[in-house]
């Protein structure tokens, strides 16, 4: 697993800082022009080896390329959507569905809602997951998957590695066949939670 993380990490930083010692300008690249592999030409600070995010905190969010973002982890997945080669404004952040707003519609093929604030207030993200896929389902968009995510993201690496584990590629649209919600979850706590609730609650007694 970790290795999949460092090739990745490794290749982030090769593309990088290949383009700033080559003398890489890109003003003179199209916005809307990527490659599969391309990582994003986003504001990056290269120290010592290293990218380096350059977020802003601004009000109760931050400000990250020249945009508002209501959290960290959402720059990290907008970050993410970068390196895939997913231009800005095919991201379709907080695209409109009916009266609710979806995180992420990249290139109009997977719906994403990453929601790790679940996770810290102890909901249920079966059943958020559930009622965001019907709203979908009862807007036209039925045959559109959805990938719920609550998992906190370290960093790139570690967003391409979740999302590898669970067969899920944004820029095809490809996920699991039969799959109308994909969770990208950590499932190791539903089996703490499982295996020690019943321990507290003999101890209890």
């Amino acid at each position: 697993m970790h290795s999949i993380a460092a090739s990745i990490n490794n290749d982030f930083d090769k593309h990088i800082l290949g383009e700033r010692t080559k003398g890489h300008d890109p003003s003179n690249s199209s916005p809307n022009h990527h490659s599969t592999t391309q990582p994003p030409h986003g504001p990056l600070n290269v120290s010592q080896g290293v990218s380096v995010l350059k977020v802003t905190p601004h009000g109760n969010g931050y400000v990250f390329d020249d945009r508002y973002f209501q959290s960290y982890q959402e720059v990290q997945c907008y970050r993410y959507l970068r390196f895939l080669g997913i231009p800005p404004g095919k991201m379709h952040r907080e695209y409109r569905v009916g009266h609710n707003r979806f995180d992420f519609f990249p290139l109009k093929r997977v719906f994403w809602e990453h929601h790790p604030i679940n996770m810290k207030l102890g909901k249920d993200i079966y059943r958020y997951g559930k009622k965001r896929r019907a709203i979908l389902d009862g807007n036209g968009y039925a045959h559109v998957p959805l990938v719920v995510s609550d998992l906190m993201f370290e960093d790139v690496p570690d967003i391409c590695q979740k999302m590898s584990e669970s067969d899920i590629d944004f820029r095809s649209g490809r996920v699991p066949k039969g799959t109308g919600i994909l969770y990208v979850h950590g499932f190791e706590r539903d089996y703490e939670r499982h295996c020690f609730n019943p321990l507290h609650e003999t101890l209890a007694f």
